[in-house]
């Protein structure tokens, strides 16, 4: 019986602590969600977060300051180009040339950077191929890249020549193209605001007119002495060579040899203080021709002449390029005689 009594008390007691225990579980508080964890954890950790965003920031920047400036620099360097709106090589030598560069250098970038002066080698390109080594070398000025263009230029600069066969290979490709490519190369630093300076290669492709074969070549108010005395000019007149470029050339004397492919060599013709300058020029030239030959020469009242270069003479010193270039190429005139 009492067995039985304290049985009982024992499941009256154990059914009061399971009611306490559904009620302490209903009335305890609920644990917060993943957002209240993210407050937590930022509003105790927040000096952790502000640390990694700042080193995050700062690789971002250095990346771009002292990788991506650089090739951006080199980019915008390589979409300019400087085209020349005029070139003058005026007292030529063997050794050096004077040099007038007057050209305007067009910047299609968004960015106006500065170019410290350097000096750049000046390259005959032929067939998009950079010959191996430069005609001259130019000290470039300071460039100042404003948008959407400039003017450079450099002004009677005494230029080394570099190479007699590169510049030989250019007074040819004057003469006697249309067309002529030459490229400045050279290396130098860029400035842009406050940003690290930058090394840069700066190659500028420029085309431009040549002389074209000096088509056009003619001679006027041709006067004829027969009683000159032996070794003396013994005819006269006027030489029109038509310049389609903008290129000036100063030469010196220079001799021309005539001749016929009837009979060959028939005299030589000479033109002073001869100085190429764009547009049309006339220049007095006298020669010593065999009368007798071009008589022998004649068709139809016509004698063609074939005139080639043969001496460049300036200060008392041949100047062989020049020589070579005039050499290269052949003019005929057809003289009504």
């Amino acid at each position: 019986m009492s067995s039985k009594l304290t049985q009982h008390g024992m499941n009256d007691s154990q059914d009061k602590f399971n009611d306490e225990q559904v009620e302490s579980r209903e009335v305890a508080p609920r644990r917060g969600g993943f957002g209240s964890k993210v407050k937590r954890h930022c509003a105790r950790f927040w000096w952790v977060h502000v640390i990694v965003f700042c080193l995050v920031f700062l690789i971002i920047a250095l990346c771009l300051v002292y990788v991506g400036m650089p090739k951006i620099a080199q980019h915008d360097v390589d979409q300019s180009s400087l085209e020349f709106k005029a070139l003058k090589f005026e007292n030529p030598s063997m050794s050096e040339i004077t040099l007038t560069q007057d050209g305007v250098l067009h910047n299609p970038s968004m960015y106006t950077p500065t170019l410290d002066s350097f000096t750049a080698g000046s390259y005959l390109v032929s067939d998009g191929q950079f010959a191996s080594v430069p005609i001259i070398n130019v000290v470039m000025p300071k460039i100042h890249a404003t948008k959407p263009q400039s003017d450079q230029g450099v002004f009677k600069q005494v230029v080394p020549i570099v190479d007699l066969g590169q510049i030989t290979a250019y007074a040819t490709a004057v003469i006697s193209q249309e067309y002529v490519e030459t490229a400045l190369a050279g290396s130098t630093d860029l400035h842009l605001g406050a940003l690290p300076v930058v090394n840069v290669d700066y190659n500028s492709t420029s085309r431009y007119k040549g002389l074209n074969g000096l088509q056009g070549f003619n001679v006027t108010d041709a006067k004829v002495n027969l009683t000159a005395p032996a070794g003396t000019p013994n005819f006269k007149g006027t030489a029109v060579i038509p310049n389609p470029s903008d290129l000036t050339i100063e030469m010196g004397n220079i001799t021309l040899v005539m001749r016929t492919e009837k009979v060959g060599p028939v005299g030589t013709a000479s033109i002073e203080n001869f100085t190429l300058v764009p547009g049309d020029n006339e220049f007095p030239m006298t020669a010593m021709l065999n009368f007798t030959a071009v008589l022998g020469s004649v068709e139809d009242g016509i004698a063609t002449m074939l005139i080639k270069g043969q001496d460049v003479v300036y200060n008392g010193v041949h100047l062989t390029y020049y020589e070579s270039a005039l050499a290269s190429h052949e003019l005929t005139l057809p003289m009504n005689v």
